[in-house]
């Protein structure tokens, strides 16, 4: 996985699962500091990196990608500990990939975010 300051910034890094990825958690990444709540666009841009990070890994190397449509849904309040995320791919065409997204923290019964990302090849 190549390392963007983005992704440094957010502490994103891939699990032992392929389609599984892990945000540390960081009091930089708080959006509501009095309920200790991460900020959405940090949940947003884990879902949006787990899509991509799962397509980039079935790809041929000279091949890139880029996000055409990302949409979110939160789902519960998030706490001040590590995000999970699992990346599903829901189909892929020549030139277009669907990925799901469901977002966890302490438990993957219990889910925060879900998102649907369209992403291109080219």
């Amino acid at each position: 996985m190549s390392e963007t300051p983005m992704r440094r910034w957010l502490q994103f890094s891939a699990t032992g699962e392929a389609d599984v990825f892990r945000m540390k958690f960081d009091d930089r990444h708080i959006g509501n500091p009095f309920i200790r709540a991460l900020h959405g666009g940090v949940v947003g841009s884990m879902v949006e990196m787990s899509a991509e990070m799962l397509v980039r890994s079935q790809m041929e190397a000279d091949q890139r990608v880029e996000l055409v449509s990302s949409a979110i849904d939160y789902i519960r309040v998030t706490r001040d500990v590590d995000l999970c995320a699992r990346a599903t791919m829901v189909r892929r065409g020549r030139r277009l990939v669907f990925v799901e997204v469901w977002c966890w923290q302490d438990s993957e019964d219990l889910p925060v975010a879900r998102g649907n990302c369209t992403l291109r090849i080219f």
